[in-house]
């Protein structure tokens, strides 16, 4: 799946028009830098996402039968950037059609001001089977065809979220990548973070070619990178010196799928232990959730470890376990 671009269809009308998303997330390509240091998606990968969702829209409107290829683009103005984090609702609208050429004009917008508008886009229409089996795109659709998501938002209001800057040059401990945005930042105590799920990132390959679905261990990696905020005094501070060292990890519970154009909402507590303390022993919760539902919830251990810690001769040692409780086991 690593160029596809569409990660949801909301709504369509064969013959007229076509909505849908494309999530913007840190772990995908096709990045480049600004010269005020933002990290932004390519305006030509916006483009190619907004002919793709038109070529869905020719598609199911022939039945899978045929599929246009780009044979002309009029003009397409950028009017602003997609960055980590963001979420493009996309339109597509047909302004004529016959038995072999498709015109469109699309318009792409972040957070409701638009971002990339084509005026008009021509696609030569040829037989599907010249490129697939018809039932692969067909079975595709069905997938990507979201209309009971329509109006869901959130488990939390994203508006105000702060997405997270790229560090040029860091370690790979400190360049987080899979966590986009941070919610709510409220250090040693708790903080909330979302990852938008797209279909061009790499383990949708394989996990798995007919349903595509996060693995669950990648989704308790995006809890223990939104951990590690629970030592940053500051959202872009490099980790560099403050982190949380896992410990163990228990009760996870895996409820539903997390599918490409999710939003994964994760929330971390601190049930107990200081995270400001050196070696300090943590105990956090975590809960997450996908289209206002919870996808997942786990129970984890952390020891704090601090530079100051090397500098004053400190060893770490891991703690024992957790003591269950014999029939501790909530379903």
């Amino acid at each position: 799946m690593g160029f596809f671009y569409v990660d949801r269809i909301h709504e369509y009308e064969p013959g007229r028009f076509i909505r849908g998303i494309k999530n913007v997330t840190r772990n995908e390509p096709f990045f480049y830098w600004l010269p005020d240091g933002r990290r932004v998606l390519s305006p030509t990968v916006i483009s190619e996402a907004a002919a793709q969702l038109a070529s869905w829209l020719k598609m199911v409107g022939a039945d899978f039968k045929k599929r246009p290829v780009l044979l002309a683009d009029e003009l397409t103005v950028y009017t602003g950037v997609a960055e980590p984090g963001d979420q493009i609702e996309m339109l597509v609208e047909i302004i004529d059609q016959d038995e072999d050429v498709v015109v469109t004009r699309s318009r792409a917008c972040v957070r409701g001001k638009p971002v990339q508008i084509s005026t008009c886009g021509r696609g030569y229409l040829l037989p599907m089977e010249d490129f697939d089996d018809p039932e692969n795109p067909r079975r595709m659709f069905n997938r990507l065809y979201r209309p009971d998501l329509k109006d869901v938002r959130a488990s939390v209001d994203l508006s105000e979220a702060r997405g997270l800057k790229a560090i040029a040059g860091a370690s790979t401990f400190e360049s987080l990548r899979l966590v986009d945005g941070i919610v709510r930042h409220d250090p040693g105590r708790q903080v909330i973070s979302y990852k938008n799920c797209a279909s061009s990132e790499a383990y949708f390959r394989d996990h798995f070619p007919r349903k595509p679905v996060v693995p669950g261990v990648l989704m308790l990696s995006v809890v223990g990178e939104t951990c590690q905020y629970l030592v940053k005094d500051e959202i872009d501070a490099p980790v560099r010196g403050r982190a949380l060292i896992p410990t163990w990890v228990r009760n996870v519970r895996l409820r539903k799928f997390v599918e490409p154009g999710d939003q994964f909402v994760v929330k971390v507590d601190v049930k107990s232990g200081d995270a400001t303390r050196h070696n300090a022993d943590l105990v956090v919760q975590a809960v997450a959730t996908a289209n206002g539902q919870r996808v997942m919830q786990a129970e984890l251990g952390y020891r704090t470890m601090f530079a100051t810690d090397i500098a004053r001769g400190h060893e770490w040692v891991a703690p024992a376990p957790p003591v269950e409780v014999a029939g501790e086991v909530n379903l």
